[in-house]
């Protein structure tokens, strides 16, 4: 296979990561509004569709990677030297301008999604914290019988609620 023939497809690739990664964005867009509005369902529909990005982004990565290492083995240089930045630097026009281009719409894509999931992640332990104060306000309420002593100190006894039953 061709340089321009490994480049173009690379290109093809970084494209659609790109096009993955937007679709990731606005996945996560919707798994906000859904935490916000407590929708379960629609968390879980995000949840799902973010795995079926991350497994097609998978797939693509591994193969920009046998690419990567085609295009090494072409250019006498050991693939982990070559990042988009380095391999836009070697080839010619209009691959290495393309490359930049791709390698800066890949970067600010990426950015915002690193964004988006950390605003999302500071949601759901926001949501995680009022759900703990609920339940120990709750499991507070719950224990009654406490007996308070001359000394001021409160004990609560081990058995919480009763059992009235007009049979024996």
């Amino acid at each position: 296979m061709k340089t321009n023939e490994i480049l173009a497809q690379m290109l093809d690739i970084l494209r659609r990561e790109t096009e993955l990664y937007q679709t990731m964005s606005g996945v996560m867009d919707k798994e906000r509004d859904a935490a916000l509005q407590s929708n379960l369902i629609a968390l879980n529909e995000a949840g799902i569709e973010k795995e079926n990005i991350l497994v097609a982004l998978g797939l693509l990565e591994k193969q920009r990677l046998d690419l990567l290492s085609d295009l090494a083995d072409m250019l006498g240089s050991p693939s982990p030297e070559l990042s988009l930045n380095r391999i836009s630097q070697i080839v010619d026009e209009p691959f290495a301008g393309q490359l930049q281009q791709a390698r800066l719409d890949l970067s600010t894509i990426v950015e915002s999604v690193k964004d988006a999931n950390q605003r999302n992640k500071q949601i759901f332990e926001h949501s995680r914290e009022l759900i703990q104060g609920s339940y120990n306000l709750l499991s507070e309420m719950v224990t009654s019988n406490q007996i308070y002593y001359r000394t001021g100190a409160i004990q609560n006894t081990s058995s919480v609620g009763n059992c009235v039953c007009d049979e024996i």
